[in-house]
């Protein structure tokens, strides 16, 4: 008896489960695990990011899916650094 609730639970969790999986969006790609630093909004923390085109579609502590991925982790990722240094 206990193993058929569990399998009732089990399959109802499925059940409700697999439409909000089969929801998720699948970017371009995909930076995982990056310490993302925007000086802009003042984020400082381990974010993955969803790309799509050439655009920034998604910044997410939940994990995204890709169809290519970038392990970003140890690395920081940040909107591109200008150089003003002359001579």
């Amino acid at each position: 008896m206990r193993s058929n609730a569990i399998c009732a639970v089990a399959v109802t969790l499925i059940a409700h489960t697999a439409p909000v999986l089969a929801q998720r969006p699948v970017y371009d790609r995909v930076i995982l695990g990056g310490r993302v630093m925007d000086p802009e909004s003042g984020l400082d923390a381990v974010r993955n990011i969803g790309i799509v085109g050439v655009r920034i579609a998604a910044v997410s502590a939940d994990p995204l899916t890709g169809r290519d991925t970038i392990d970003a982790r140890g690395l920081v990722v940040t909107p591109g650094f200008i150089d003003l240094h002359q001579h």
